[in-house]
Parts: C-alpha cells; sequence; structure tokens
C-alpha cells in the first residue's frame, strides 16, 4: 500500500508535460485485435489501467511489449474469446474489448465489469446496440455470452451518447464488412482519436466528434503506427491546481481546443489561460472566486471527471458556489474527506452547495475513486499543514505519476 504525503502552501511555477490520454488509449488498445499486423502505439500512458490492458490483450493471446516511449501490440493468433473476472473487475473500460472480440473471433464473453464505484453504471446500452446489429446475447450467472448473427447494416440510435457504447460500435463495425450509421454518438476527443486509429488501420468510418458517425464497409484491417492524443482531464487536474494554489505552469502538449469549457470554468475562478504554443499557459495570482453553478453533461459540456477538481478548488473560493452532477449518483463522495479537511459544503440531490473557506487544513485522507483521490491532492497542495493521501492505487488507474509532474512544478509531495 502506498500513501502521498503533501506539505501545502507552495505556488506552483514551471512546465509539467501532459501524458497521453487514458480513455483514448483504452479502445485504440482494443482496436489492435481487429488485425493480425503489428501495431505501434506512442504515447501510451504508464497507468495501472494501460498495464490491465495488456493483460488482457496477453490472455487473449495477443502479444505486447511495453517500452519508454511506446507499445507494440500483435495479435495473429488468438487463442481465447473470455476476459477473465478479475481482469474484468478491475477496471471498467474491460467492456471495451467486447466490440473487438466479438469481430475478431465471432463470440465473446465477459463479466460484469469493475472500476470506480461512481453508482450504477450499466452496460445495456452496450448491449441493446450491438443486439441492434445482430448480435446475439445470453446472461447467465454474471457471465454475458455474445455471438455474432446475421450482419445488420442500417443505424443505431443510443439513448444516451454513452462515450463506452458508441466505442463498441464502432470496433465492432470496423472490423465486418457492414455499413452502420449511429445517432447521437459521443462527440468526445477520444472517440475522434479512435477514429483516426481505425482509420489508418484501413477502416471507413466518418463523423466522429458530431451527433452522427457512419461507418462504412471496409475490408481487412492492417497494421499501423499511431499517436495517441494528450490527457485532457489529467491537464485539468494541474490546471486546478495552479488555480488552488496560485503559480504560473505550462502544461506542454495540453489541447486548447479540447479544454474550451474547463478553462472557461477556470476563467471564472479568476485565471488567466493562454494558448501559448506549446499548450496551455495557467495563471492564478489571487484566491479563487465563487461559481454561480456549473453543471456537467456529456462534451462538450463540462466533464464529470473535472467535477471533483473544480469542487476542490471551490472549496477554498471567496463565496458559494453549486456543482450540479449529471451523471455519475456517486460522484460526490470525496467530499466527505474533504470535510475532515475543514471544507464546507453540502449535498442537496444532484447538487453541492460549496461554501468556500479561506483555507483548508491538513489531515490524513482516504481516495475511493480516481478522480476524488486527484482532487484531495489538489486540497492538501493549498492546505496549511500536512496531507496524507491513502488509497493512492485509485489514482494510479489515470496517471503516470502525479507525485513527479508536482514536484516539477513546485509542490512538496512525495510517495511512501
Amino acid at each position: 500500500m502506498c500513501e502521498l504525503i503533501i506539505n501545502g502552501g507552495n505556488r506552483l511555477c514551471g512546465e509539467v508535460k501532459i501524458q497521453g490520454s487514458k480513455n483514448a488509449s483504452l479502445p485504440i488498445l482494443a482496436a489492435t485485435l481487429l488485425t493480425d499486423e503489428r501495431c505501434v502505439i506512442h504515447n501510451c500512458p504508464n497507468i495501472s489501467d494501460t498495464n490491465t490492458a495488456f493483460e488482457i490483450l496477453n490472455d487473449l493471446g495477443a502479444d505486447v511489449i511495453s517500452l519508454k516511449d511506446y507499445v507494440t501490440v500483435r495479435a495473429k493468433k488468438l487463442c481465447n474469446d473470455k476476459i477473465p473476472q478479475d481482469l474484468m473487475g478491475r477496471m471498467r473500460s474491460s467492456v471495451m474489448f467486447l466490440g473487438a472480440i466479438l469481430a475478431r473471433c465471432g463470440t465473446a464473453v465477459i463479466c460484469n465489469p469493475g472500476g470506480c464505484n461512481l453508482g450504477e453504471r450499466p452496460i445495456d446500452i452496450h448491449l441493446r446496440s450491438l443486439r441492434r446489429l445482430g448480435v446475439r446475447i445470453c446472461e447467465t450467472n454474471g457471465c454475458i455470452f455474445c455471438s455474432l448473427g446475421e450482419k445488420t447494416a442500417g443505424e443505431v440510435t443510443l439513448l444516451y451518447p454513452s462515450v463506452g457504447a458508441t466505442e463498441n460500435i464502432m470496433l465492432l463495425c470496423a472490423g465486418l464488412d457492414t455499413s452502420v450509421r449511429i445517432n447521437n454518438a459521443a462527440r468526445e476527443p477520444e472517440i475522434v482519436d479512435l477514429q483516426n486509429f481505425l482509420n489508418l488501420m484501413g477502416a471507413d468510418i466518418r463523423g466522429a466528434g458530431t451527433e452522427t458517425i457512419t461507418i462504412y464497409p471496409s475490408h481487412r484491417l492492417h497494421g499501423c503506427e499511431y499517436r495517441v492524443m494528450p490527457d485532457r482531464i489529467v491537464a485539468a487536474t494541474y490546471a486546478c491546481a495552479t488555480a488552488i494554489c496560485g503559480g504560473e505552469v505550462s502544461l506542454v502538449g495540453a489541447e486548447p481546443g479540447h479544454m474550451r469549457i474547463v478553462n472557461a470554468a477556470l476563467c471564472a475562478t479568476g485565471c488567466e489561460i493562454k494558448n501559448n504554443g506549446s499548450g496551455i499557459l495557467v495563471c492564478a495570482d489571487s484566491r479563487p472566486k465563487a461559481i454561480e453553478m456549473i453543471k456537467t453533461l456529456p462534451y462538450p459540456g463540462f466533464p464529470t471527471d473535472v467535477q471533483p477538481l473544480l469542487g476542490a478548488v471551490l472549496m477554498t473560493a471567496d463565496g458559494d458556489s453549486e456543482l450540479c452532477e449529471a451523471i455519475f449518483k456517486k460522484r460526490f463522495e470525496y467530499y466527505s474527506q474533504l470535510e475532515l479537511m475543514g471544507a464546507d459544503a453540502e449535498i442537496k440531490g444532484s447538487t453541492l452547495v460549496i461554501h468556500g473557506r479561506e483555507r483548508l487544513f491538513g489531515t490524513e485522507v482516504s481516495a475511493a475513486d480516481l478522480r476524488g483521490g486527484a482532487a484531495l491532492i489538489i486540497a492538501g497542495l493549498a492546505a496549511s499543514g500536512t496531507t496524507v493521501v491513502n488509497n493512492v492505487h485509485y489514482i494510479d488507474r489515470g496517471y503516470e505519476s502525479i507525485e513527479r509532474d508536482l514536484k516539477l512544478i513546485g509542490a512538496d509531495i512525495m510517495r511512501i
């Protein structure tokens, strides 16, 4: 077990390079199953979730080599169509492999996925969409057995713009000689990244980043070399850390176009944010200002993953703020730990009403999920005294080495 020790109060200055995107890397790794040729992926983050993805690929029969600057995957022969329950239980995004395994093998077996406990996150929308495409699905004893039926061309309309369901349909259809249109598709930048990767493999997919994605018939997919987009949530994490601590930090490699709504929210707290050619420059010179109301929404709305990070900033803001969570029911669970640090807020249904305090105080806290854990670190950076953050394994699911990056910009933080 690891813990992070933070001595708060330091201003943050300098630059930090933003790692590759977790949420883009995982479906791209699944997509490597669609060819028997070698794929080379650059900028794949070295985090526990991608390591779990490597284990899934290995268990299915793919050869994975993870080096410092890139990862190679070759799924020449698959010996298995089932993802073991222990691997499914570690990571919710393991469901992303379903579409790719089905396309390659014709059958697939998964269990209900795990990951952070953020409330009910049913995969019914995935299964309903796959049934619409002719997939036969049987659920027995906690396992989901899938097999291809007759190919169904046409269209799938998602009841909710689910990122995972959109990606699963793309992965399945890219590996099959069929034409499908996805209506009400998720519009996240990670969807665009997956489209770009699949098209480089020889697929013909158009419309990612809009509400309608069309997958055209494609023949045999081949290997390719690709660079994953930067992680916009990691960039938001270090931007929020700068907002609460004060200072001037350059987020090297961050993509401004992916962060418009987050940057707008931080500007509302008093930050100055500039595009500096190499990424984003965040400047904060005073105590954060309160924000009347922010509501989480699918992209291009405010990301649910950033809500806890901004919540930590607003705990020290001058005035009252409201955060409305419209995606995950248990996303506010991080607040109970911030309360131990002196934060003052109240949960009213799906809204967190925050009464900003001038200062938080260091104490021992425990992460219960990935982004909630990052929020505790952000709060600890600005708190008076020492903060100890336990359950760091949650945070390691999405950050290569959060303490290394924060040290580079002046934080007093260490892992033991």
